[in-house]
């Protein structure tokens, strides 16, 4: 569904069309917390990413090249010198983690600080694949969300949700929790692994 055509959902379910600036909010934050309930395999993003210089080591402010940045899925070196194809994985580890057993730093790995990621190689690269997962485009000019296409009732019943707990119906509020949580149990059912049983 489209925002608006969600958005009108929850007015069908509220019976409240006099809400609309509450309701557009109710809708853009159900997508997000919809998302964001789990690590779905559509909100996976891959990008190529290009240094000026070959270097051992290399930062990238995420937020500023991915905007929609949500967490990490994988680094890999693209090796353009020699075979021209994707190599190695880099092992993403925690700050605390970059020194072996023996207090060296390790190689061939990557780490976030903030939004900053920054990869330490064996060997000097100037490409990476990069992969992450997304958060949704929850613009009304941009809106685009898978949960709305496969699962919008996930969307509209949070979203009524929302709303009926903004205005002070707890009832309709509690009701609509039990129909939302039936949706998101869904929605991890279906969208968790690509490849079904």
């Amino acid at each position: 569904m489209s925002f608006l055509s969600l958005v009108s959902e929850v007015y069908d379910v509220t019976n409240r069309p006099d809400l609309e600036s509450e309701t557009k909010l109710a809708v853009k934050a159900a997508t997000l917390k919809a998302h964001q309930s789990d690590f779905y395999y559509k909100d996976l993003f891959e990008t190529g990413i290009y240094f000026s210089s070959s270097e051992f080591n290399q930062q990238i402010e995420l937020r500023t090249l991915i905007p929609r940045f949500r967490a990490m899925k994988y680094v890999r070196r693209y090796d353009q010198s020699g075979t021209g194809r994707a190599a190695e994985y880099y092992s993403i580890l925690t700050p605390g983690e970059l020194l072996d057993s023996y207090g060296n730093d390790r190689t061939n790995v990557a780490y976030m600080a903030g939004t900053e990621l920054s990869i330490k190689g064996f060997v000097t690269f100037d490409r990476l694949l990069l992969g992450c997962y997304l958060n949704p485009d929850i613009t009304e000019a941009g809106y685009n969300s898978w949960v709305a296409l496969d699962h919008p009732y996930v969307i509209v019943f949070e979203a009524a949700r929302l709303l009926f707990k903004q205005i002070g119906f707890d009832e309709q509020a509690a009701a609509f929790e039990k129909l939302a949580a039936e949706q998101f149990a869904e929605l991890r059912i279906n969208n968790i692994q690509a490849v079904g049983y």
